[in-house]
């Protein structure tokens, strides 16, 4: 198993603060689309982290599975959660342990810094995951990166390629939206790729 794998892996690196990923604030490309699209129902925000997207879900009234196996990040996002007085399901759990409790559940999954974070051999497991917790016609919201990274490089973050993902998803989805965006803060521009997936 790759230490990604572990809980403890990443439960280190928020404790050393060794966390790069997390720019502080949801993503313009979320606050932008929940503008237009403010109530969808129960999203699952898979590894979520210090919890900023998950938040900004929760501020439009949306029900909220906050997903992360890491406790301390859990912890801050309780805290803000409370600070800002909003509601946030956080669920301490693996994501590929999702099925069993939460099958047809969702009405929307949630992926930012998650799918680049998992052992690359275990992305064909991730798309079963998020299409057996999601509703039918549910959908998947990603923002994929890095896609400037090779797929054998070492990581994490771990290499994207988009094509590889739509010949996994074949079948499953149906892809709505596939795009870069101009809302990408700028050290992520053209490095990172909205993708927006129904479940058939």
């Amino acid at each position: 198993m790759k230490e990604v794998s572990t809980p403890k892996f990443w439960q280190d690196r928020y404790l050393d603060n060794n966390t790069k990923w997390d720019i502080g604030v949801s993503t313009p490309i979320l606050v932008n689309h929940l503008k237009n699209n403010s109530i969808i129902g129960k999203v699952c925000v898979l590894g979520c982290g210090n919890g900023h997207d998950a938040i900004e879900f929760s501020k439009f009234g949306n029900d909220v599975y906050a997903i992360d196996f890491a406790k301390h990040p859990l912890e801050n996002l309780k805290e803000s959660a409370l600070s800002l007085n909003i509601s946030v399901n956080c669920v301490n759990r693996d994501i590929f342990e999702l099925k069993a409790e939460y099958l047809n559940y969702f009405d929307m999954v949630y992926e930012y810094t998650c799918f680049c974070a998992i052992d690359p051999n275990r992305r064909e497991e991730y798309f079963d995951v998020v299409h057996s917790i999601l509703k039918k016609g549910g959908l998947l919201f990603a923002i994929f990166i890095p896609l400037d990274k090779e797929l054998t490089d070492d990581g994490p973050p771990f290499g994207i390629n988009i094509d590889s993902i739509l010949s996994i998803i074949d079948g499953k989805f149906e892809v709505i939206e596939n795009t870069f965006s101009s809302l990408s803060i700028k050290p992520r521009l053209n490095r990172e790729k909205l993708i927006i997936l129904r479940k058939k």
